[in-house]
Parts: structure tokens; sequence; C-alpha cells
């Protein structure tokens, strides 16, 4: 963050966090995978298996190690002069290089199927605040969320909201979400901390509902010292009551991220154990058991090989590709009963780095 403000102070800035973005892809994702893969005697092929932690997070999220697998980065694009030139475009050689690629499914022709919940934990604020007007776009399925939010924000007709507002409106969201003071939100949105104070209280007066529960999630935590997510996952932030201005301040940000990011945790949790019992065909109660029954076909042709937060990876046989995508997007939307719908997008292909979207209904 520190480099990104001075990357025009000095031409050394961009090299520097060039050979960071390097140093980290080879050290961390390219060297774990080197160093952990292991070769199958079945497939021959490298599999890797890392180690899931339960309870390592303070949020109840799954984190991940040996190697971390949640953290393999998307693809980075650096440049190369032959000449030793440092400045420009001119000369440079530009090259690809996308960690994912490596990743393929440990069957032979099978693919890669994901989901990811779209916007979460923006929706879980939405049912959390009971603001009615965030709840009436969250519900719309067309259009595109922060859009319809800036558009509300502003008064500007949808088809009129610039990219750049539709970008700081979810900065701005997810700024205040995450409890961000007006200077880092200045910082992140390019403008003045006076502008930016002026840019939150134009958002929580337009959505009243979200301003109140802010408050109320802070309130709550004071009395009791916890907050609750959607399940009742209770995390503890005596600092609160008894920190100084510094540590009370930082235990009322987590306050209001913990119960949206522990709720999210909660939801996926709960469709990674539907998904599994009708794919393992374990199911112990009667609607799993019709959905096992159901989708049969999947027994021994999927697998959950990962998840990546608010993201679901599985490995797919070809031949009930669809039936896979529609049970996916089905325990995962219906995972919890929300004041909006919870919505995901299907993406598939032959590695992790070559997804594309995927539609069921086509």
């Amino acid at each position: 963050h520190c480099l990104d403000l001075l990357r025009l102070e000095h031409p050394i800035v961009p090299v520097i966090r060039e050979h960071r973005t390097l140093s980290k892809l080879l050290n961390c994702t390219l060297g774990s995978i080197c160093s952990l893969a292991k070769l199958s005697v079945r497939t021959q092929k490298y599999t890797i298996h890392g180690h899931w932690l339960q309870t390592s997070t303070a949020t109840g999220r799954l984190s991940m190690e040996e190697p971390n697998l949640q953290c393999v980065e998307h693809m980075i694009e650096v440049k190369m002069h032959e000449n030793g030139e440092t400045d420009g475009d001119i000369g440079a050689n530009h090259y690809k290089v996308n960690a994912r690629d490596f990743f393929v499914p440990t069957e032979e022709n099978w693919v890669l199927l994901t989901a990811d919940y779209s916007q979460i934990e923006l929706r879980l604020m939405a049912h959390f605040s009971k603001d009615t007007s965030l709840i009436e776009l969250l519900s719309n399925p067309h259009g595109d969320a922060f859009t319809l939010i800036a558009s509300r924000w502003t008064g500007k007709p949808e088809n009129e909201v610039k990219t750049q507002e539709r970008e700081h409106t979810k900065r701005l969201v997810y700024g205040i979400l995450y409890g961000m003071g007006a200077n880092s939100l200045s910082e992140q949105m390019n403008c003045s901390a006076d502008e930016a104070k002026a840019k939150i209280r134009s958002f929580k007066s337009s959505f009243p509902g979200v301003a109140s529960w802010l408050h109320e999630a802070v309130a709550f935590c004071h009395e009791r010292g916890y907050v609750q997510t959607l399940k009742g996952r209770k995390r503890f932030l005596s600092k609160i009551k008894i920190g100084n201005h510094k540590e009370k301040a930082k235990a009322q940000r987590q306050a209001v991220n913990s119960i949206c990011q522990g709720s999210a945790a909660d939801i996926i949790k709960i469709a990674m154990i539907n998904i599994y019992s009708v794919i393992a065909g374990d199911g112990k109660h009667s609607s799993a058991h019709a959905l096992a029954t159901k989708y049969s076909m999947l027994k021994g042709h999927c697998r959950i090989l990962l998840q990546v937060h608010d993201e679901l990876v599985l490995e797919v046989d070809p031949s009930i590709l669809r039936e896979a995508g529609m049970l996916l997007k089905m325990c995962m939307e219906n995972a919890a009963s929300l004041l909006v719908p919870l919505q995901v997008k299907l993406k598939v292909g032959r590695t992790w780095g070559s997804l594309e979207a995927f539609n069921i209904d086509e």
C-alpha cells in the first residue's frame, strides 16, 4: 500500500513492486508446488494435499497451510528489457505468468468447476441492517449491484453511472463494512479526507438502515463483549471495553466486519456439508437423501477440491457437468435464508487459470 502511494515519486518504486511480486510467486507459490507436490502412482500426476485449519481464524473462516492454496496468485504480467532499459514499453518484452494454469484435475479429461458467491458480505450487511433500499436493490436479479447502489446514492439513472463512480461506490461500501476511516478511504478514492467524510455521511443518509445497524452492532459488542454471526458463532472482543483509544477503535471495526465475514464463513461451510452429503451419497436427513437419489450420477464423478474464502472448486467428469453445476448452485444459494437472495457465479475450465463463465441453462 505504501509503495502504491509512492509509485509516481521515483522510477525505482515500480521495480521494487515487480520484484516483490515475482519473488512471492517464485518462493511462495511455485516453490510450494515444487517442494510439496507428490507423484501419484495411480495417475502419474503430481498432487498436493494442503492442511486445513478449522480454528485458526478469529472470524471462523477456513485457512490452509503447507501449502496455502488460498493465496495462489491470478495472472501477473511483467516487462523485461533486453538492453537494460528501465523506462517505458519501448523495446520491452511482455510476459504473462499464471500460476493457476499449473493446477489441473486429478483425473484424466476431467474439468474444474467453480462457484463464487457474488457480494456475499454486502448481502449480509443488507440482511442484518434490514435497510429497505439496500434490500430492494440487491433483490433485483438484473443489473450490477454496485451500479444500482451508485444510482440510488448519486440520484443518477442507472445508465448514466460511470465506471469510476461504480468503482468509488464499491470502495466506499466495503470501506464502511470494514470500518475504514475517512483518511484511509481518501487514499483509496484519491480524494481529500474531508471529501471522504462527506461521501460517508452522504452514503449513510441514503441508506439509513445501514447506519443504524453499524451503531447497534458496536453497541451490542460494547455491552456484551462479543459479536455473533448468522449461525451463532461468537467472537469476543474485550478490547472494545478495556483497551486504549487505538485498541477500542480497532475492536469497533472488527465487531462489524466479524459479523459479516463470520456469517459468510458459516454459509459456505453449510454449503460444503450439503454438497458433500449428496456427492458422497451419505445423506442422513430425508431432504439430503432425496437429493442424493436425484443426483446419484455424481457419486464417484465429482469431488470438492478447494475452498477459497467465498469460492468452491470442484473437479468433475464432463459427462455430468450440468448436473454438478445445478447441485453446486442450488446448495450454495440455499445454504441460508436471508432477506436478499444469495447469488453465485459458475465457471469451468481445464485448468484453474483458464476458467470461463458457465451457464447451466444453455
